[in-house]
């Protein structure tokens, strides 16, 4: 009986493992990158020079409410996000169906960064948020996604418990192939699993409420744009801009509005600032605390006098917000941040040695249908694309015009376009029985635009390296690790398969 049970927990973790994880993999990558958005972002705005956020001028925050106005002109839902440790300039973003972007002001003198259009690492929190797709496509995607691996991680927990600490003790990296790769899988999945549960039930729980019916005595779910990387507004606040020829009050001074609201919600520091036509309302920093909260205070805009003050209270909402506050991490100093990073980098290996145990284990039985070369392909275009793809992104950044028209949007198409070269590239090694040559001319292409990236930035002059080295040298020093570590898996394939 025991065995029975423990065959058809294999079958559900392998082939759940396998058609889940193709996605999903790519969700814990992108989320991965996600922990760095603004990091990215930075990196990908050179023209913006600022290192540590100074306190924004009664002219800055002037000039960032009119900017906003002028947005708002266009019928664009257009915010204010305040200066922080990890994004110090003020932002004033609105949502274009998949990112926020917006201009880039000082906070000392307000005016505005000529920076390069580009969607940062917005980019990668809007894919592994919603795949792209959107708040309510996308999100429910993800989310039954995430139930999947939910599934996957109890069976392989079921499958493994018994041989766990052996195999633990007793990793083999230099083993035969199908050893070291399941030796990887088991250790990353032991070592990381608390990581792997916690991420996976808080990213599901925190949009479930999108995929389930609503209940007849409760108020149906509203829809929304997906939290921007800075600060994210509630439900309730993300109204339609209010349209071109409304007539609106002008806007009372905001520095003595956000030291009034820090008060109220006792609060260092306050991030997020929203504008209806007649109120404003100011939101405490998601960074407070490792409670994700949406406390505000509202002011009238005639006036500037405080309507009402909002803040969240009783054992669900504190729970809700905890979950929160442990998926996103955006009270997270910079050596828990790493560790996130880190981990979740430890989660997509042990997703993908997965996709490629599923693989070495039927190559035998089923090397030769149809069925397993197209997931070998696809594995190829997973596994080699999405990362060709990411690096080709970081290229499109230095190398595309700085006043090219729709410029996000070509950076964009870079990226989706290596991918699908990649993908098409590895179903048709695949289909044709070379898939070894596909995974090779892969790895050989992934060398090269990874070590060439760090040449490519020096080359474009695009920063001052001593006065920005930090930021600068840690990301080029991990496109290159990705290079060298590529090179080190092209090596040992070469060996193995001559």
């Amino acid at each position: 009986m025991r065995e029975t049970f423990r065959v058809h927990m294999g079958w559900l973790h392998s082939w759940v493992g396998f058609l889940a994880g193709l996605v999903l993999t790519c969700i814990f990558a992108t989320g991965t990158l996600s922990v760095f958005d603004k990091e990215i972002t930075q990196w990908m705005q050179p023209e913006v020079t600022l290192d540590h956020p100074p306190a924004p001028t009664p002219l800055a925050l002037q000039r960032a409410a009119e900017t906003t106005m002028a947005e708002q002109e266009k019928d664009l839902f257009a915010f204010i996000t305040l200066p922080s440790l990890r994004d110090p300039v003020i932002r004033v973003l609105h949502y274009d169906g998949h990112e926020f972007i917006g201009p880039v002001l000082d906070p000392v003198d307000g005016h505005i960064f000529p920076a390069r259009a580009t969607a940062g690492g917005q980019f990668f929190y809007d894919f592994h948020f919603a795949l792209r797709n959107g708040p309510v496509v996308g999100c429910t995607i993800v989310t039954l996604l995430g139930v999947c691996l939910l599934v996957a991680i109890g069976s392989g927990i079921a499958i493994h418990i018994k041989a766990m600490w052996p195999d633990l003790i007793l990793f083999r990296p230099f083993g035969p192939r199908p050893r070291a790769w399941l030796d990887a899988h088991l250790v990353t999945g032991v070592l990381f699993l608390p990581f792997l549960i916690m991420m996976t039930y808080t990213g599901t729980v925190i949009r479930a409420r999108g995929i389930l019916p609503p209940h007849p005595f409760l108020p149906a779910q509203q829809t929304e744009a997906p939290p921007p990387a800075a600060a994210s507004p509630p439900a309730k606040t993300n109204v339609s801009a209010p349209p071109a020829s409304a007539v609106r009050p002008p806007t009372p001074p905001l520095g003595p509005l956000i030291a009034q609201a820090q008060r109220i919600l006792q609060a260092e520091r306050c991030e997020l600032i929203l504008f209806s036509p007649t109120q404003i309302r100011i939101f405490r920093s998601d960074d407070a605390s490792l409670f994700l909260t949406r406390d505000l205070v509202t002011f009238s805009r005639a006036d500037g006098h405080v309507i009402s003050s909002f803040i969240q209270k009783g054992a669900a909402a504190r729970t809700l917000e905890l979950l929160h506050g442990l998926h996103y991490a955006r009270f997270s100093s910079a050596l828990l941040r790493w560790l996130y990073f880190l981990s979740g980098l430890a989660c997509t290996v042990l997703m993908g040695s997965g996709l490629v145990l599923f693989l070495m284990k039927r190559r035998k039985a089923s090397g030769q249908k149809i069925l397993f070369r197209t997931a070998e392909g696809l594995t190829i275009g997973v596994l080699l694309g999405l990362p060709l793809a990411v690096i080709g992104l970081f290229w499109a950044n230095r190398l595309l015009p700085l006043s090219m028209d729709a410029r996000m949007e070509a950076e964009i198409q870079v990226f989706f376009m290596l991918w699908a070269f990649s993908a098409l590239h590895g179903l048709i090694c695949a289909l044709r029985n070379t898939a070894y040559s596909g995974w090779r001319a892969q790895l050989v292409v992934l060398v090269f635009m990874a070590l060439g990236l760090p040449v490519v930035d020096g080359l474009t002059h695009s920063h001052g390296w001593l006065q920005d080295a930090g930021r600068y040298y840690t990301f080029d020093a991990l496109v290159m690790l990705t290079g060298l570590a590529a090179l080190i898996v092209f090596r040992k394939l070469r060996r193995q398969s001559s």
